[in-house]
């Protein structure tokens, strides 16, 4: 079953949105259909009252008709919806949930702060290299806040308190603008409570989660003109804090006039950026990672594992990046055989090669990818699907590589066959010149490599690199016979040897 792919759906009930992630699960990966998001703040009235009222349970009912109807256009094998802190502190949790199933056909489960915590760090531990860094995985929701302390990839301690930014408004702001009285409040408030806490000094990496979070960094990096739609972004603590200072100082209708501020987060955000402000701070943090996605994601690859199917990055958590890769070329149903053959011949090359070439050891994580990767273009067309690639790669959340590395991957992929690096084409041209030298080298290498494994059946053991004065000797360690091999590198040697300056002897 999973071979041909199934789909499930994941239903996120929070306190400020209803989220809806529909997958499709296939071999070793899986792929997002679609996604759903409705504001229906049931946390407004919950926090207050202390129960879920009627006009909150008809949005939300509403909302969750629309999920319903998503799901069964999908035609999901499995729904597993979820409900978090609006629900822990609702006295009528049980009709809601109820009404529910009566009104949309499936049960929701109430989840406790831990396990919140737990699929955060899931969803974390899929993103990042954790097992490196002793770091801290913040979900900020509406109504709670769940702390998780991992050390060395381990899930250490997970602390659940209520400091969601919808109660924290409520509580703190009554003005509009906020007051500095009532900024100062709320400051000194979280300053306490996050020293409760106890966080180590040692943590080297924040990892945020949670929409308002999300929203935030997605502000930042539009008003740096950078891509907003990563999965993973980065926001320094100088900006944080730059940005608390504009929004602090807006009223709620100005707060809605900049750019990427989602109208329904411009009351709650201020008060989110104030707890990770505090959460630095008290760590001596320079900044933080914001992850879209976070509960869902963590949601979505626990329960694939209880399906009793493990992904790449579960089973290689040294090498976390490696994993994600092998996970993104599974999702384009790449062949694997050939993307690692030709992976293990690049390496070998880049290793004897790469001085001769002006690069760099630290340019191989860049070759590795476009390497595992130069093939992922046809899944949408086998003609010219070396572009193809370039775009799969270049829109994809490529783990652990920066925007510019992102598009050297994508253009060394493109070459990897037909035409070599030229300035007329548009996204070579627009790198700087010390990339367009590296990703027109690694190119090289890439396709002198490709062609090593024409045949598509890993008949080459090994390589020997020999650099001579005048020549470049390639030995080939294998039992069989390579004359498919042999004429294909011949044919893709050119760029290697114009770049080397040295004639390539296949031996």
């Amino acid at each position: 079953m999973l071979g041909n792919g199934i789909n499930i759906a994941v239903v996120d009930i929070g306190s400020n949105t209803v989220r809806l992630q529909v997958s499709q699960v296939k071999d070793k990966s899986y792929r997002v259909l679609e996604e759903y998001k409705e504001s229906v703040r049931l946390g407004d009235e919950v926090f207050e009252s202390g129960m879920i009222t009627e006009p909150a349970l008809a949005r939300l009912l509403q909302s969750l008709k629309e999920v319903r109807a998503i799901i069964d256009n999908w035609k999901v094998h499995q729904i597993r919806a979820v409900a978090t802190a609006s629900f822990r502190a609702a006295s009528n949790y049980s009709e809601v949930i109820q009404k529910v199933m009566d009104t949309c056909g499936f049960g929701v489960e109430i989840i406790s702060g831990e396990e919140e915590a737990r699929y955060t760090f899931i969803a974390a531990s899929a993103n990042f290299e954790i097992s490196k860094y002793h770091a801290l995985v913040l979900d900020i929701g509406g109504g709670s806040a769940e702390y998780s302390i991992v050390n060395r990839g381990r899930l250490e301690k997970a602390h659940s308190v209520e400091l969601g930014c919808n109660r924290l408004t409520k509580m703190f702001f009554k003005n509009d603008p906020v007051t500095n009285s009532e900024y100062q409040t709320l400051k000194d408030f979280l300053v306490k409570e996050v020293r409760r806490l106890k966080l180590p000094k040692s943590i080297d990496l924040v990892i945020c989660t949670g929409g308002s979070m999300g929203n935030l960094s997605t502000i930042h990096y539009l008003t740096g003109g950078q891509r907003a739609d990563r999965t993973v972004k980065y926001l320094e603590r100088k900006h944080l804090k730059k940005l608390i200072n504009d929004i602090k100082n807006k009223t709620m209708s100005e707060r809605i006039q900049i750019p990427g501020m989602e109208e329904k987060r411009a009351d709650i955000i201020l008060a989110a950026a104030m707890q990770v402000d505090a959460v630095l701070e008290e760590t001596d943090g320079e900044g933080l990672y914001t992850l879209s996605g976070g509960l869902r994601s963590g949601l979505t690859i626990d329960t694939i594992n209880k399906m009793g199917l493990e992904l790449p990055f579960q089973q290689n958590m040294d090498n976390i990046r490696h994993a994600r890769l092998i996970e993104i070329g599974n999702k384009f149903t790449f062949e694997e055989r050939h993307a690692r053959q030709v992976t293990k011949l690049c390496k070998k090359m880049f290793d004897g090669l790469y001085a001769e070439l002006g690069l760099e050891k630290s340019d191989w994580p860049v070759l590795e990818a476009a390497s595992l990767l130069h093939d992922i273009g046809n899944y949408i067309s086998y003609s010219k699907h070396h572009k193809h690639s370039q775009y799969l790669i270049m829109n994809s959340d490529l783990m652990g590589y920066n925007h510019d590395e992102i598009n050297m991957i994508g253009n060394i992929a493109r070459y990897h066959r037909k035409s070599p690096p030229r300035s007329s084409h548009r996204l070579f041209n627009m790198m700087g010149e010390a990339d367009r030298h590296k990703t027109a080298a690694m190119s090289a290498v890439l396709r002198a490599a490709d062609g090593l494994d024409r045949s598509h059946k890993s008949l080459v053991r090994d390589v020997e690199v020999h650099v001579k004065p005048k020549k470049i000797e390639i030995k080939l360690v294998s039992e069989y016979n390579l004359s498919l091999e042999k004429k294909k590198f011949e044919m893709k040697k050119d760029l290697l040897e114009e770049i080397s300056g040295k004639e390539l002897a296949i031996l």
